[in-house]
């Protein structure tokens, strides 16, 4: 279904690298530019480079580079003749495009398919940036616009009326829950007020067109409620034409748009729910309508997660920038110690720092650090409204969070490098790499038994388990950043059960069944407990986890272990 091809090594390690070069001198550019957006000056001067990054991948005809690295250079070029709105907001997507370009090519070095759907999510972004048209599935493959909204819509009506008078009535609403999900201010109930008013547009219209446009565009709310999709530009941008339809409508006396743009909305938004990880019965019925989130799907995400997985040069740049973040935050807190004898007025930009911080930890998969990150900006965040001073105590519990974020940015940077120079991480460095991944994983796979513990008290319950999918993908990210395919094909395999199985089933999972996948995580859990205790023997638990999904007829697929002797390490 999927149209994709396979790019010559030996053409990409042409390229590549000066390709990464080059984008990193149009970063510092972009850098300057996000300091004062209203001095064009070293936009103008990414655009040389842009047009040269452009024309090496046409060149050597990679089209999913190629297509990103359009819309990088029209970003650019509207920036500079200040035809955008958001400068701020599109300087950040021209940022993550900088930064998801060489992770492209780095994962079709290592023999990932060309697949220019595997970018849509960005090149979106790009186009929401500048107001252009969006790309949908349908330009790379089209579903079925003939599906029907089910007889029972799910919502309660409370206007009455025909559509038009729902719509009049209704508008004011929506448009004034759109803005708070534009801004970011009190978004459930923002997102309470889009969904009031789409159920009842859905339970007044009579058109089939319209319903199918109201019902999905409540998918992709409810999936933003259910924290299974983030906030996109795009996902702003089709909210927005949702209410033109519904101003449409209004003016119209009832008529819908008779040309292909409502069904380019409706393939926009389509897409979104197809992405969501969420599990609501709304969600889960327009994905099987619409026969989304299957096959395809599952190589797209993969894709999508080892984008930054296989960029060394995003992990160099995501380094350097944490450390420039890391640095004004010490000499902030230094001021404040010695200067001001610990008192915190003006201390509201080094708050900007640490949200910066908690931002680039997560792109690089350190949730754990992300996390003390938050801990800390909101222990001072609370100092700065109570109007407190910070003792030298404090000051010396927020200096070591950022000692350990240092270090195991320097771990992160070195194997890495070394891995990309060596062809394969050393062992020591491996072993050290891993007891971070470790760390992190553990946090997560303590929230995964706690919900299916809760669902084997109560099977029928799977709602219970909803958020078991995302915590089982970060993980299974987490080992592909360090290009452990075992683990990731193991906890892959743990996913796809919970979701065919439990949750998209919906059928009552049985004690024999519960049991099994119980034994499958607690024997990944002492696998990385193994890691992080040092145990003569962690592989054992990846034996008593596999075994496990077998029985359960989901087997994880065969890989070439990348485990080290740790009794050897143990006894050095």
């Amino acid at each position: 279904m999927l149209t994709s091809t396979v790019v010559d090594r030996k053409t990409l390690a042409w390229i590549k690298d000066g390709i990464s070069e080059t984008l990193e001198s149009v970063l510092q550019s972009l850098d300057e530019f996000i300091e004062n957006s209203d001095d064009v000056t070293p936009i103008k001067e990414c655009l040389a480079p842009l047009h040269r990054v452009k024309g090496a991948v046409e060149m050597v005809e990679i089209e999913g580079a190629t297509m990103l690295a359009k819309e990088m250079e029209q970003l650019a070029l509207a920036l500079t003749e200040e035809k955008v709105k958001h400068k701020d907001e599109a300087a950040e997507v021209l940022a993550a495009g900088i930064l998801q370009l060489p992770g492209y090519l780095e994962s079709l070095y290592h023999g990932n398919p060309d697949l220019p759907l595997v970018l849509l999510p960005m090149l979106n972004d790009f186009r929401a940036s500048q107001d252009s048209e969006l790309l949908t599935e349908g330009d790379f493959f089209s579903p079925d616009l003939t599906v029907k909204v089910p007889v029972q819509p799910v919502g309660k009506s409370t206007v009455a009326g025909n559509v038009v008078s729902v719509a009049k009535k209704l508008r004011p609403g929506y448009l004034s829950g759109l803005l708070g999900v534009f801004k970011n201010n009190d978004l459930e109930k923002s997102l309470e007020k889009l969904t009031l008013v789409l159920d009842n547009l859905l339970i007044a219209s009579s058109s089939e067109k319209e319903e199918q446009l109201w019902w999905v565009a409540l998918g992709v709310v409810e999936s933003l409620k259910e924290q299974g999709l983030e906030s996109s530009v795009a996902i702003k941008m089709l909210l927005g034409r949702v209410d033109r339809e519904i101003k449409h409508i209004i003016k119209s006396g009832g008529e819908i748009h008779t040309d292909d743009s409502l069904d380019k909305i409706t393939k926009s938004l389509l897409y979104y729910v197809g992405q969501s990880e969420s599990y609501s019965d709304r969600v889960v019925e327009i994905k099987k309508a619409f026969s989304l989130g299957y096959d395809d799907d599952q190589d797209i995400n993969d894709a999508r997660e080892n984008l930054y997985g296989f960029n060394a040069n995003l992990v160099e740049s995501m380094s350097k920038q944490l450390n420039e973040e890391l640095t004004t935050i010490k000499c902030t807190l230094d001021i404040i110690l010695h200067s001001k004898d610990g008192a915190v007025e003006g201390m509201d930009s080094v708050l900007k720092n640490f949200s910066s911080v908690a931002d680039a930890l997560d792109m690089l998969g350190m949730g754990r650090h992300k996390n003390l990150v938050n801990e800390q900006e909101e222990f001072l965040r609370l100092k700065m409204i109570e109007g407190e001073s910070l003792s030298e105590e404090d000051l010396m519990g927020v200096a070591t969070v950022i000692l350990a974020i240092e270090t195991s940015l320097g771990d992160l940077g070195r194997v890495m490098s070394r891995s990309d120079e060596e062809g394969g991480i050393p062992s020591a460095e491996y072993e050290k790499l891993l007891k971070v991944v470790a760390h992190e994983v553990l946090e997560n796979i303590q929230k995964i038994k706690n919900e299916v513990s809760d669902l084997s008290d109560e099977p029928s319950n799977i709602l219970l388990v909803s958020n078991v999918p995302k915590l089982l993908e970060q993980i299974a990210g987490t080992a592909r950043t360090i290009n452990d395919e075992q683990q990731s094909n193991l906890t892959d395999a743990i996913t796809k059960y919970v979701n065919q199985e439990i949750i998209l089933n919906k059928e009552e999972a049985s004690k024999d069944s519960l049991d099994l996948l119980a034994d499958a995580i607690t024997g990944l859990e002492n696998y990385y407990q193994s890691v992080v205790e040092e145990s003569v023997a962690p592989e054992l638990g990846l034996q008593i986890a596999e075994n496990s999904m077998a029985k359960l007829g989901y087997p994880p697929e065969s890989s070439v272990p990348v485990l080290r002797e740790y009794a050897a390490v143990a006894n050095m």
